[in-house]
């Protein structure tokens, strides 16, 4: 082979490398428009305090509105001295009075691509519950009619009143039923026998995830929260969170 034969063929394989990508691509990420979208991790603890995570209260009228209604930082010694010693955790609570209230905490995050579409999975979300398991309550169950959820969303979540009903704007769907913007992460019943009124430790998740695009900044609002049909008292510790936000890939043909 002559030395031109050698150097066409360099180049040749030199230009079949950079159609690949050589060995700078990144299988974690999507490409667009010369861009790499990649997968966005956040963990929250609550163990030293609420981390900007503020509460509201939605789904009832003047009627009907929450009593007691709390969402504090507090410490968990109390609830088990030798498993949550010099601990804290963001506490949320209050009495239902309309069958159907919604007690959320929210936050907006940053870092992601702006307008761009991702899939938001909550990895685990652990909690403290005192609601024990097969009970009977006014409107429904103690445990098992009281839901965790979460939700994203670019626009802000925020309680609207109209016509003297006050509703989330966002459609964080019902109860045991997600909506367009949120996830169902299971109920707070914690395993332990009617009767009881013991802090036990539940973990919840949702790897399926709901669709959600970022504004024009690359943010998004995180929603945590329990959507209660329980007529009576309910509060959860919230001790930490970690969730995704795994870029859309449209399909190719």
């Amino acid at each position: 082979m002559t030395r031109s034969w050698k150097a066409a063929l360099s180049v040749a394989t030199l230009a079949l490398l950079a159609a690949c990508g050589g060995d700078d691509d990144d299988p974690a990420g999507t490409t667009t428009g010369g861009t790499t979208v990649s997968v966005v991790p956040f963990t929250q603890d609550f163990k030293l305090d609420t981390g900007g995570w503020v509460g509201e209260s939605s789904d009832y009228n003047a009627a009907t509105a929450p009593a007691d209604v709390v969402f504090q930082s507090r410490d968990i010694s109390p609830i088990n001295d030798k498993t949550y010693a010099n601990t804290k955790a963001y506490y949320i609570s209050g009495t239902n009075r309309s069958n159907d209230l919604l007690l959320y905490v929210k936050k907006q995050y940053g870092g992601l691509a702006a307008n761009t579409e991702y899939t938001f999975t909550i990895t685990s979300l652990n909690l403290l519950s005192n609601a024990p398991s097969g009970c009977a309550g006014t409107g429904g169950a103690p445990g098992e009619s009281v839901y965790a959820i979460a939700a994203a969303s670019a626009a802000e979540p925020k309680p609207v009143t109209t016509n003297g009903d006050v509703r989330l704007n966002i459609d964080h769907g019902n109860q045991g039923t997600a909506g367009a913007a949120s996830l169902v992460l299971g109920n707070i019943a914690n395993g332990l026998p009617c009767g009881t009124t013991t802090y036990a430790s539940k973990l919840l998740r949702n790897s399926t995830g709901v669709k959600v695009k970022s504004d024009g900044e690359g943010k998004i609002w995180v929603l945590l929260g329990i959507d209660s049909g329980f007529g009576g008292t309910t509060g959860v510790y919230l001790q930490n969170v970690i969730f995704n936000f795994a870029p859309v890939v449209a399909a190719t043909t």
